[in-house]
């Protein structure tokens, strides 16, 4: 009987079978792998760029079917942090890595874009959003955005990841202030989605995706109703718009007047294009005040605009374009500034002159505004002025005014308000005093001091809710005895 030589049957050749299922909390899934039915697999997962975890895939359950000739599928989980799930796009990238044969093997599945938390992000009922994963968005490099190579809509992320950092928030004297005794600063990247044939309102900067509904990052503080109203004309198709060919970036929210949201969306979302792509193409605008449009020129030099950045005429409130970049709402619409937002208050700060010599010591009055704060101002600024410290109205200033003043100053005392965010032009260690009411403690201001470098310190006065829930718009007395002495417990020459 003739020994005949046998051959052991060749090894598998490594790989895995992935299957993974996104929601607004995360994501699930199995995976099934080559090193046999019980080896250990372990994701490694990594979002914008950084990595936030090492699960086990570990829950044995018997796989469907024989395809696999018995092995178990492992199945695993994974849910994002809570800074995550604010509904922004966001790269996701998952690497499986198992041990086959005393090799380490590693499978990587394609970065995807996925948005976790949209939900909770739009309160507003009645209309869809259309997030990045409905469109089967994809990560694209500047080369592949700018030449619109992707048949799908692509999002462009810079480097960088999210930062969070824990400050307590303290009075001059070290005592935990009122309010919220420690604040969660999350600076985010931007992000700039390029979108292929989309409606645009002007005035609002609400973007609508074909059969998708209003896009994720162009409805903040939106009326929902006209957000309705467009949506079911363009589901009708009764609609006859301005086309415009593109490329165009848009610069436009739904408060476009507000000063605020100008400095830390539109011109921070001009400025991130700028930052990444070089000078930014025609900007999609709303009818501009003359102070929006001497920004833009700060910022940009000459400027050119898709469409009359004076033109009122409703009828071209609503214009398609054929290729759209949207800025994203950097890191949750300005209340959590990034690196984007710093080095625009350093580009603008270091094209006005100033005095270097100046300390000035300023209180910034909101007899100019529909909404006052302050019922006692006028004591208030008299007593301040006998202490050193100047009034100034900042709607009577222009731009570049409203910028050397900010830069000259050594301290800066206001009712929370727009105007505050002129604190991002300060020298890194002015002082910026707060005055707030307890039923609005919006920690906007108290960010952006962190972020920028300045001293903060908080002023707050019991008010009572308001029936009609606008708490922002509530006026209250500030009890000015009180306020002296927060100011002579700050190291400041004048007032100490």
């Amino acid at each position: 009987m003739l020994n005949t030589p046998t051959t052991a049957p060749a090894a598998p050749a490594p790989n895995a079978e992935v299957r993974v299922d996104y929601d607004d909390e995360g994501f699930a899934g199995w995976v099934v792998s080559s090193a046999g039915p019980y080896a250990p697999v372990w994701c490694q997962v990594e979002i914008d760029g950084q990595h936030r975890a090492s699960i086990r895939a570990d829950e044995f359950v018997p796989f469907i079917g024989e395809r696999h000739n018995g092995h178990c599928c492992l199945n695993f989980s994974y849910r994002v942090p809570a800074y995550l799930r604010d509904g922004r796009a966001h790269r996701v990238q998952l690497t499986f890595t198992f041990v086959q044969d005393g090799t380490t093997v590693r499978c990587g599945l394609p970065v995807t874009v996925r948005t976790f938390g949209a939900a909770s992000r739009h309160p507003q009922a009645g209309y869809s959003v259309c997030r990045a994963q409905d469109v089967m968005a994809v990560p694209a490099d500047i080369v592949e955005a700018e030449a619109w190579t992707s048949p799908v809509p692509a999002i462009l992320f810079p480097e960088g990841p999210i930062r969070r950092v824990w400050r307590l928030c303290r009075d001059a004297d070290g005592t935990v202030l009122s309010g919220f005794p420690h604040a969660e600063i999350v600076t985010h990247p931007p992000a700039l989605s390029f979108l292929t044939d989309v409606h645009v309102r002007r005035s609002t900067g609400a973007v609508y995706v074909p059969g998708h509904g209003v896009w994720q990052d162009s409805c903040y503080l939106s009326d929902s109703r006209r957000i309705r109203e467009d949506l079911e004309r363009l589901e009708r198709g009764d609609l006859d718009v301005p086309l415009i060919e593109g490329p165009v970036l848009l610069a436009s929210t739904a408060l476009n007047r507000n000063y605020f949201h100008w400095v830390m969306d539109i011109l921070a979302g001009v400025h991130a294009c700028a930052r990444l792509l070089g000078p930014p193409p025609p900007l999609l605008t709303p009818p501009l005040a003359s102070w929006q449009a001497d920004s833009l020129r700060l910022l940009m030099g000459e400027v050119t605009y898709a469409t009359p950045a004076e033109e009122a005429d409703p009828s071209s409130d609503l214009v398609r374009c054929r290729r759209l970049i949207v800025p994203s709402q950097l890191g949750g619409v300005g209340l959590f500034p990034d690196g984007t937002v710093t080095d625009l208050f350093a580009t603008l700060r270091g094209r006005v002159a100033h005095d270097p010599q100046a300390r000035r010591q300023i209180f910034i009055s909101r007899r100019d505004s529909d909404c006052p704060r302050i019922t006692n101002e006028a004591a208030l600024a008299v007593t301040l002025e006998r202490l050193g410290i100047e009034t100034v109205v900042l709607g009577e200033r222009s731009f570049l005014e409203q910028i050397r003043l900010f830069k000259e100053a050594e301290l800066v005392v206001g009712a929370h308000g727009a105007g505050l965010v002129n604190g991002g032009f300060c020298a890194p260690g002015t002082w910026m005093v707060e005055i707030r009411s307890s039923n609005y403690l919006n920690p906007c201001f108290y960010h952006l001091s962190g972020v920028c470098g300045l001293s903060y310190a908080s002023h707050v006065e019991t008010v009572p809710h308001r029936e009609d829930g606008a708490e922002n718009a509530a006026s209250f007395e500030v009890d000015i005895e009180r306020m002296v002495g927060l100011l002579h417990r700050l190291p400041v020459s004048c007032v100490s």
